[in-house]
């Protein structure tokens, strides 16, 4: 016996068969383990491994081990979530993430930074992909890939900055369905991953550059007579104290003055679109600055300003699917099991955002808690197993709202 169709899951499961309907490829079985895999994703609680599925789900163990071995697109998968769910203003936002690793014989377990320790320790890394609507204030994500260890890169060839420029050419013509914009974080200024980038593909990067960036005024003035090369550069760009009346104003408020320019820097070799930030405190000078960049020379440097603000909002994906649907749980020594793991642990928290946030007006939406969806789609788990078991009618009208109170019971507030 089931809960009527107004339940909490009802609406996930809604949402990922009409996804998948628009993926080619998927027989019956498998589309239905994906739809039940992402609702148990959402319901589940203690750790999630092939066993604990097996408590909570409706397959056996084996199942979810040679599911979990087979390839989906989840790429694709999240890009139709993304389309339909947000605005058309949105950027790509990159970021590894540091997943905690015990062991000695897990595939690329090797050290690698975590941001929360502020060191380098041993465990797993994960490239997360996802998408920011920047009306929406919110992020979807695209696709985890596994970082290689050291060994494997230098087997390679590759940098660890390297993979991270290959991960994204690669996926070039999925990305531009996306945005052009690819946003990461002040650590990717380096020519090693702008210059593949952007000579690569046709996406455009937003980043931000040190304090003591190395960066030159462009030279816009007559050309002087006599031998050699036509002036290029005007001097060198003091961070602490620009030149304003070389930058533009672009805008003011009470919190930020943002200036911009075209200039060079030395470190890319080649031309950026600079968006220098002051840092006000209600319109009095604090002192503090930023220095954003984007590789497009004609987007507004607010945007850029504004983009990069917006990439931050992956952090929260992370952050969700590690506290609430099991990233950091994945037990298994299987590289595609582990690759089917984190992706779906990450679309999990999508849809959760899909079905039960961006399904709403803007003006209507309030904070997202995934802590709720995972309160109701466990009650509702829990629900169904005693009206089964106790053969209790739940469209009986007494019985209604006793079932709901019982499917809110443990929520807090978002």
């Amino acid at each position: 016996m089931r809960l009527s169709t107004n339940d909490a899951s009802s609406k996930s499961q809604a949402l990922v068969e009409t996804i998948l309907s628009k993926i080619d490829g998927l027989n019956k079985p498998r589309r239905n383990f994906i739809i039940s895999i992402i609702v148990l994703y959402l319901s589940l609680r203690g750790r999630y491994t092939f066993k604990g599925m097996e408590r909570y789900g409706t397959y056996c163990e084996k199942t979810y081990r040679l599911q979990f071995e087979k390839s989906f697109d989840f790429l694709q998968f999240n890009i139709e979530l993304s389309k339909e769910h947000l605005g058309a203003h949105r950027i790509i936002a990159f970021d590894p993430s540091y997943l905690p690793k015990s062991g000695k014989h897990t595939p690329q377990l090797d050290k690698f930074w975590s941001g929360c320790l502020g060191k380098s320790v041993k465990g797993l890394e994960i490239g997360g992909l996802g998408v920011v609507g920047i009306d929406d204030h919110t992020a979807m994500p695209l696709e985890a890939i596994q970082t290689p260890g050291q060994k494997e890169l230098k087997e390679k060839g590759q940098s660890l900055v390297d993979h991270y420029a290959q991960l994204i050419i690669e996926r070039k013509e999925q990305l531009r369905q996306v945005s052009k914009y690819v946003v990461v974080d002040g650590y990717f200024s380096k020519i090693s991953f702008i210059g593949p980038v952007c000579k690569q593909t046709d996406l455009e990067v937003v980043s931000k550059f040190r304090k003591d960036a190395d960066l030159k005024y462009l030279y816009a003035g007559p050309r002087e007579k006599g031998r050699g090369r036509p002036k290029k550069y005007n001097g060198k760009i003091k961070l602490k104290k620009i030149d304003k009346d070389q930058f533009q104003l672009l805008h003011e408020d009470q919190e930020v003055k943002i200036w911009g320019l075209i200039c060079w820097a030395v470190r890319l070799k080649r031309k950026v679109n600079l968006a220098y930030v002051e840092f006000l405190d209600e319109g009095q000078p604090t002192g503090r600055y930023a220095v954003y960049f984007s590789t497009d020379l004609e987007l507004d440097g607010q945007l850029i300003y504004a983009y990069y603000k917006a990439r931050y909002q992956i952090e929260f994906l992370f952050r969700d699917a590690k506290q609430y649907t099991g990233l950091t749980h994945c037990q298994s020594r299987d590289e595609k099991k582990m690759h089917f793991h984190f992706n779906t642990s990450l679309t999990a928290v999508g849809v959760a955002k899909a079905a039960h946030y961006l399904d709403q007006d803007v003006e209507l939406r309030n904070g997202f808690s995934l802590a709720n969806v995972k309160t109701s789609y466990f009650n509702e788990l829990i629900l169904d197993l005693f009206l089964s078991n106790f053969e209790i009618d739940p469209e009986l009208e007494k019985n209604k709202s006793a079932l709901q109170r019982l499917l809110n019971f443990g929520k807090i507030a978002a």
